[in-house]
């Protein structure tokens, strides 16, 4: 791994939100392959996130958000942490995974849409979980933690 002089010491950084734990049950699945991997790293919850730029200071930043009732990430934290941050994103590696209760999960491809057009990389394919994340999903994000550690 290489990492630039302006990185911090934490190489990859998350932000997330859960309402019902679903999400946050993803999360401690990508923390477990990112502890796994032996790869320094911070989540952050972003209701609880006081500066954004620390979030940024990473190499890849992970988001994950439930769907909201009209297939759109999370509304009163998460949609507000995209705008105010927006030209952050560009040239910044991303993962993005989240849950959703019910529908197709749609919200993940808008989603990506979303993080694409403000020119950031998504670094693996993104994860999407209807309901709670049974053990196989868990592995899977695991996994997929793993591989981003090396990259």
């Amino acid at each position: 791994r290489v990492r630039s002089s302006a990185a911090s010491d934490v190489y990859k950084r998350q932000v997330y939100y859960s309402f019902t734990g679903n999400t946050l049950r993803m999360v401690k699945a990508f923390e477990k392959g990112l502890q796994d991997a032996n790869v320094p790293f911070k989540s952050y919850s972003v209701v609880e996130l006081k500066d954004d730029n620390e979030a940024f200071d990473c190499e890849i930043l992970a988001l994950a958000s439930p769907a909201n009732q009209t297939e759109e990430i999370e509304k009163n934290y998460f949609q507000p942490f995209m705008k105010r941050n927006a030209e952050k994103f560009k040239d910044k590696k991303i993962y993005l995974f989240g849950t959703f209760g019910w529908g197709s999960g749609k919200f993940m491809s808008s989603w990506i849409k979303q993080v694409e057009e403000l020119g950031a990389k998504i670094v693996e394919l993104p994860m999407a979980c209807k309901g709670s994340p049974n053990s196989e999903t868990k592995e899977k994000l695991a996994n997929i933690a793993k591989k981003i550690a090396t990259m």
